[in-house]
Order: C-alpha cells, then structure tokens, then sequence
C-alpha cells in the first residue's frame, strides 16, 4: 500500500506541525561553532524543526588544552575528550531511563490509536506527499530478507563504510553512543542519525553535548578512526519529537565542522535521500549494534521488504518495520533505498527494536514530507 491516512492527526493530536516543502535555495547559513562550557544551547524553530548549538563541557576543553595548548579549538576539545577508555564506555543512548519512558509512552498511545482506527467508519481526508530525491555524491576518498545482522566486511575505504559511523556524545551525564549516516547537501555538512541521539525528547529540552561522529569507525584497526573525528557545530531535530517523543518523527541532523580543510561530504562522499517511495520497498540497513551477541565495533547490516509497523483500515503507524536482530547501538544507523552495494538514497534510520532480548524488527519513521522538511531546513547549512 503506497500511502494510507495518518493515525496521529484527529486521534492523538500529536504536534507534529505542517512540513514546508519549498525547494528554492535560501541565503547559504553560516553554522556557528560550540558554545563554551557552562552556557546554554540555542535554539531556533522552523517550519517543525529546531535546533541547538552543542556546548563543549569544561571538562573536554581541558582534554583540548593539554593536548593543543591553551589555543584549542572546540573541535580539538571534543576529539581529545573522546579517549578510546570513554568510547568503550559509551553505553547505547536506547539504555537511557528516557528513551525507555519515550518508548513505552509511545506504544501505549500507538495500541490506543488502533483501538480507535478499528471503530472508525473511515478515513480523514487524503493529502498527497510528493517524493523528493536527491542523488548521492562520492567525495576525495575517493533478494531475499536477511533477518540476521550481516558483518559486510567493507574496508573502511569502501563508500558504505566511509559514509557510516558511529556517533558519540553525552547528554545529561552519561556518555551514549549512536550510529549514523553522511547525507549529501548543499551545504556538504549533514549527517543524519535519530531524533534521540540529539535530543533527550518529551519536552526536557535536553540536547546532545560533547557530539561526535566517526566514520567508518571499526575497532578491528590499529586506528579505529580511519578518517578521523568530526564535531557537530548544530545538531536538529523535528518538533514532535523534542517536544512529545513521538517517534514517527524520531530524526536528527548534525552539522559538521570542516576537518583536513574539507567539508565532511567533499572528503567522504554522502548517500543520497529520498521521501514517499511508499512502505513496502526493499531497504538495506545499517548500524553498529552494541550489546550481545555484538560489541559495537563493526558496522552491521540487513535487508528486506519493508512494512507498516501497523494498519487498521485506513490508518497506519506512519512507522515502518524491517526483519533485522541488531540490538541496542543501532539507533540513527540508516535505511538505504536503491543501494547498489556502494551508494542509495536514505529512507529510514534506526529508531527502536521490538524488544531488547532477541530482537526481530527495527523501526524507522517513515520519510515523508516530515523528513524533507528537515532535510529543507539543514541542506544549506
């Protein structure tokens, strides 16, 4: 089915706001660095998204300093900060008592969605979603379902690998790990990554410090950091997430600093994206799942036909589901649509697992005009 009706407009009154959908380039945005330690993030809305400056924490300016001198750059605190003694400590953000808040809030209003969808004699009024594509870019560096998390064995070098990642920050005081994807923009700043691996949710107005993104990352190699660390300047979420956990709009965007005097999609390449191809294509996904029978160290994958995470008549989760065990660590790896071994087009990220013993599904939001509206709002910058 290629479009159903939304569940949360009328039953759940989520505030997810109106996406915009204009295409023409707005004056190019210059992203401002980190705030120092001890000051607060800011925040900016538009058109359903919102954003923050990540801050680099006293402590990582400290790292900086020792190892740069006293005229380190933020960039330069937060690699330092990140020792391999910390990464290894990184617990998966889907271990925060917030993120399990969020998940079990979200499947209660989800289970009551259906209940009210079973007794409604039809569906709201149909609004059309126009698909949008933007095709991938390589950078300097130059059939069936597969249920079971697949070790690909890319070199580092190889484009999936070197446009993947993991992504490291605190939020609050603990030090989480996600996973994520280099996206081609514009700007050749973007990675993208969940909602909850930027921005605690529920309206806590937490966001993300201390944010880092490692491509390629793979801790088989004598440097794990093949090509390096990149540090967000701004990271950016949907409103119906930051504000209400709603995990149909669980994604975020972080904007990278340069590094080697490049951009982070003219060094490495970035996939493409792609939004309202429909809820049953074949997706390939990928993530860096941390807790057994894997550790976190090595980019995993699988693959199949997607689904809605439910339906009833004419409604539908506006999540969708693929077969896949990848456990905790995952979160923010992407979906990749019409990925020929090497480049595709983002059409989902990791947002949850159906449960955390022995998982059989991943959930990604579905990429609609929500997700292009974010793409809209990050592309320039």
């Amino acid at each position: 089915m290629h479009r159903l009706y939304r569940w949360r407009t009328g039953l759940l009154a989520a505030a997810a706001l109106t996406a915009t959908l204009a295409v023409a380039a707005p004056a190019a945005a210059q992203p401002s660095g980190p705030a120092a330690s001890g000051t607060a993030a800011s925040g900016a809305a538009s058109a359903g998204n919102a954003s923050s400056t990540p801050t680099v924490s006293a402590e990582a300016w400290a790292a900086g300093r020792a190892a740069y001198g006293a005229n380190a750059t933020a960039a330069q605190a937060v690699e330092s900060f990140w020792t391999p003694e910390r990464m290894r400590a990184a617990k998966p953000i889907e271990d925060s008592a917030a993120y399990l808040d969020a998940v079990r809030t979200y499947d209660a209003n989800a289970k009551a969605a259906q209940e009210r969808a079973a007794t409604a004699s039809n569906g709201p009024a149909k609004t059309a979603a126009t698909p949008h594509s933007v095709v991938p870019k390589d950078g300097y560096v130059g059939t069936f379902a597969q249920p079971a998390a697949y070790n690909p064995g890319f070199s580092y070098w190889q484009p999936t690998a070197r446009t993947s990642g993991k992504v490291f920050f605190q939020m609050g005081s603990g030090y989480f790990q996600c996973s994520g994807t280099i996206v081609n923009s514009e700007g050749q700043n973007t990675v993208w990554t969940a909602g909850h691996c930027v921005n605690q949710g529920g309206g806590s107005g937490v966001w993300a410090y201390n944010w880092q993104f490692v491509p390629s990352y793979d801790d088989d190699l004598a440097n794990p950091r093949p090509y390096g660390t990149w540090t967000a300047t701004q990271l950016w979420s949907r409103t119906a997430w930051i504000n209400n956990s709603d995990f149909a709009e669980d994604m975020g965007v972080a904007i990278m600093g340069m590094n080697f005097g490049y951009h982070i999609v003219g060094y490495l390449g970035g996939q493409g994206i792609t939004t309202s191809v429909g809820n049953n294509v074949w997706e390939n996904t990928f993530g860096y799942p941390a807790e057994g029978p894997f550790d976190g160290g090595n980019l995993y994958e699988c693959w199949g036909y997607i689904s809605p995470e439910w339906q009833v008549l004419f409604w539908w989760s506006e999540t969708t589901k693929v077969p896949c065990d990848m456990t905790r660590g995952e979160s923010g790896g992407g979906w990749l649509y019409a990925w020929d071994g090497n480049w595709g087009y983002l059409n989902g990220v990791n947002s949850r697992i159906d449960q955390i013993v022995n998982p059989t599904i991943t959930l990604s939001p579905y990429f609609d005009d929500t997700a292009w509206s974010l793409y809209n709002a990050t592309r320039y910058l």
